[in-house]
């Protein structure tokens, strides 16, 4: 069984601003225009509580688990001036966040989503494509969209749909597997991992 998503898609930033929003699907580039006129506003923070609030948001929405906030606080001392909390808010609401890790020219998307708020504005989009940008600016070369479905009854369906509208290219990898030692307590060994998750988000 993957354990991470096998497939991802893989934005290349060496290209121009032009370029890159040219080989976006036209909804997802009139989404962007969208928030710009909706007054979004995306920004970097430091503070890992306000990235928490709209992470569990998005979680309850979705209904999956997450670290608890000392996982988080370690993986942000861990990574240092490599790891970026980038939100989007309109108004004083956020409403988006992206915890973005960077490694020589590479740059990561570990973890985000969009809370379910001001649908209208599209703020994703925005957050999206400003994270791009801000990567760049700090040298990074490729930029890494992490996670793709497996198939139209993968959960993730509905997230590649979203995020194949900025263009890129997928890539496929060997995958992260598990290999159950007893395959018949495999699922109940699951089902305590994800309640172990839930306890350590509450």
């Amino acid at each position: 069984m993957f354990v991470q998503p096998r497939r991802t898609l893989l934005m290349d930033l060496t290209r121009s601003d032009d370029e890159l929003f040219g080989a976006m699907k036209k909804k997802t580039r009139q989404y962007v225009h969208k928030a710009e006129r909706a007054g979004v506003v995306t920004e970097e923070t430091k503070d890992l509580d306000r990235f928490l609030v709209v992470l569990r948001a998005v979680a309850d929405r979705e209904h999956f688990g997450i670290h608890s906030r000392d996982y988080f606080a370690r993986l942000l001392e861990a990574f240092g001036e490599r790891a970026h909390l980038l939100m989007a808010r309109v108004g004083d609401e956020d409403c988006g966040a992206l915890l973005v890790g960077r490694l020589a020219d590479r740059a990561w998307e570990l973890f985000g989503g969009w809370s379910g708020a001001h649908t209208e504005a599209r703020p994703f989009y925005l957050l999206k494509w400003r994270s791009m940008m801000r990567m760049r600016a700090l040298g990074a070369k490729r930029y890494d969209m992490w996670g793709l479905a497996e198939g139209a009854d993968d959960p993730l369906a509905g997230v590649e749909n979203f995020k194949l509208g900025f263009g890129g290219e997928i890539a496929e990898w060997i995958g992260a597997l598990e290999t159950p030692v007893r395959a018949v307590l495999y699922p109940v060994w699951q089902l305590a991992g994800r309640r172990r998750l839930a306890r350590s988000a509450a």
